[in-house]
This record gives C-alpha cells, sequence and structure tokens, in this order.
C-alpha cells in the first residue's frame, strides 16, 4: 500500500513524437521512432502505475498523444509553455505538483527507460530523502531524479548530468543519495541499446514491438558493431 505520509509523484516528460529519438534515423523511419516512443513510454507508464509508493503519475507534454496516454493509465496530465525546455518543462510541472496536489516530492522519469520495474521505482522512493539520483550504467546521465521538496534543487539535463546534479545537491548542502538500479541504467538512444533491450527485455512492451514490427530482424547485422562511444543522456530526460 502507499505510504500516506509521503505525497510522491512521478513526472513523465514526452516530447513531440515527430522529432523523438533522431539519432535512430539511421535504421528506423519516423513512423517507427514514433512507435518506438509511445511502447517504451507504455512500459514506463505500466510500472510507476504498478507502483506503491507513488501517489500518481503526471505526463508532461504537448504531444496529441499524451491524452490517450493519459487517459489509459489514469495519470495526469500537464501542458508546458510552447517555448519551454526540457528543464523548463520539469520544472514548471514540479510546481504544479506542488501547487495543485500538494506534492511534497517529485520522481522524474524519462520515457525512454522501457526496462525499470514497479520494484525498482519502489526502491527508489523507499530510499529516497532529499536528493535520490539513478544514474545510468555508465554513471554520466540521470536516468531518474527524485526531490524533496519538488525544488530542492536546480534542474540541469544537458546530455552529461549525473555529476551536475550531484554538484547541484553539495551547493544546496544536501547529501544526494545514488541509487543504481537495473531497470534505470539503459536509456535508449542509439542501435546499440535497441540491441540490448533486445537481450534484456525482450518481452517488454518495447521488445514486443521491435520483434513484430520486423525492426529486430534488421538490427541483427549491426549487433557487433561498437557504437557505444555514441552514449548520451536522452533529450526526454
Amino acid at each position: 500500500m502507499h505510504n500516506p505520509s509521503r505525497n510522491i509523484w512521478a513526472i513523465v516528460p514526452l516530447k513531440s513524437l515527430d522529432r523523438a529519438k533522431q539519432r535512430l534515423a539511421s535504421v528506423l523511419s519516423v513512423e517507427e521512432r514514433r512507435s518506438l516512443m509511445l511502447a517504451m513510454a507504455r512500459d514506463v507508464l505500466t510500472s510507476l502505475a504498478r507502483s506503491t509508493e507513488l501517489s500518481g503519475t503526471l505526463i508532461v507534454s504537448r504531444t496529441p498523444e499524451a491524452d490517450a496516454l493519459s487517459q489509459a493509465f489514469g495519470t495526469e496530465r500537464y501542458a508546458e509553455s510552447p517555448d519551454a525546455d526540457l528543464r523548463e518543462a520539469l520544472t514548471q510541472a514540479a510546481c504544479y505538483l506542488h501547487e495543485q496536489l500538494d506534492a511534497d516530492g517529485a520522481f522524474i522519469v524519462p520515457a525512454d527507460v522501457p526496462l525499470i520495474t514497479e520494484d525498482d521505482v519502489d526502491r527508489a522512493v523507499q530510499a529516497h530523502e532529499s536528493v535520490t539520483v539513478l544514474p545510468d550504467g555508465e554513471n554520466v546521465g540521470t536516468n531518474g531524479l527524485l526531490l524533496s521538496p519538488v525544488d530542492a534543487i536546480e534542474l540541469i539535463f544537458d546530455g552529461k548530468s549525473f555529476k551536475p546534479h550531484m554538484d547541484a545537491a553539495a551547493e544546496r548542502g544536501l547529501t544526494p543519495r545514488v541509487v543504481p538500479l537495473p531497470g534505470f541504467a539503459l536509456d535508449i538512444d542509439t542501435p546499440a541499446d535497441l540491441s540490448t533491450l533486445l537481450e534484456c527485455g525482450p518481452h517488454t512492451q518495447t521488445g514486443t514491438y521491435l520483434d513484430r514490427s520486423g525492426i529486430a530482424d534488421r538490427l541483427q547485422p549491426t549487433d557487433n558493431k561498437s557504437v557505444s562511444d555514441e552514449r548520451t543522456e536522452s533529450p526526454n530526460v
């Protein structure tokens, strides 16, 4: 059961699907990238909905598909300012949670971490105090960020935000907690990431989409190509 003494909400930003995952343009069409993004978002929202530690989830997006996702998963929906960048959109959403839903904590979760489970989510919230950072597998990017209060630190999403978020907490006299969790280690940016996903999560909604669409078969010849040096943190975070 949800802990009534804590009112922590997840925030899931979802940018325009027409511009999603540009770094996969060499292997996926625009429509395939759109479908991939929706499949990943459904995986993420499914795990968040099953969490027993969260009060709810807020999708932050101006894209039309966000309405259908919000209705399907029973989430709140917030449309950021038209000219807001990612940091500004997340900041606006966090303020909305605090002012309108009396949230005392926010858990920022990107829409492109399809391997997360409800157990990952619950463990992160249970470990949380003031600032909790969930790093990617290389400790370069931030694939999850918990803040209490919702404006505990300045948000920094520049592609390599793990250390900057740690520094931002220290600057405010806070001791950040680092919680590496398997599901949060992989965000999807490159063809190599897709291959890793197919190995680790073939039965996710994302893995199922890649298989049924034929994309999985197309990826096979590139499995051994090294593109790991191309990794950067997803712009969805």
